[in-house]
């Protein structure tokens, strides 16, 4: 775990938004509004010392990142989807580093109260704005900040 000299810093956004799908395409593309979110990370975040990026297997997450972490170098995202395998995958490779996460309305909020940040309300499914940082300073021990970035949804 990170120790309390150092901080690990893990930026958690949800998914931009994406196109209404049928039920039975579980994986649908982001649509307009949500590739211009996507382009709004590399305003937010593209002069940040960011290490790692983080996503879900659906296309929706991967095409989320994609500006980013094109915009950084070409930053290779991992595909991971449990909030406590991300965790662990954080804070044993990347402590006292910057790394984003990129996942969905229920682990998103999960991934932040396993980060000891506390409990989180529900991300409402209208809901694709919003911007955590959590900073893991130790073993329980950890603080969040809520923010708002791009187009207000």
């Amino acid at each position: 775990m990170a120790n309390d000299s150092v901080g690990t810093t893990v930026i958690l956004i949800r998914h931009a938004e994406r196109n209404n799908s049928p039920t039975a395409d579980p994986g649908p593309h982001l649509n307009a509004a949500g590739r211009a979110r996507a382009q709004s990370l590399i305003h937010v975040f593209g002069k940040s010392s960011i290490e790692a990026i983080y996503t879900s297997h659906f296309t929706r997450s991967k095409e989320t990142a994609q500006p980013l972490a094109a915009h950084l170098n070409n930053l290779a995202t991992t595909q991971m989807d449990e909030a406590l395998e991300i965790k662990n995958d954080i804070l044993a490779n990347h402590q006292g580093k910057t790394v984003v996460v990129i996942g969905h309305s229920d682990t998103v909020p999960d991934l932040i109260n396993l980060l000891d940040g506390g409990s989180m309300p529900v991300i409402n499914d209208s809901e694709f704005d919003n911007l955590f940082i959590v900073t893991v300073l130790g073993s329980s021990k950890a603080s969040v900040t809520g923010l708002k970035y791009g187009e207000p949804s």
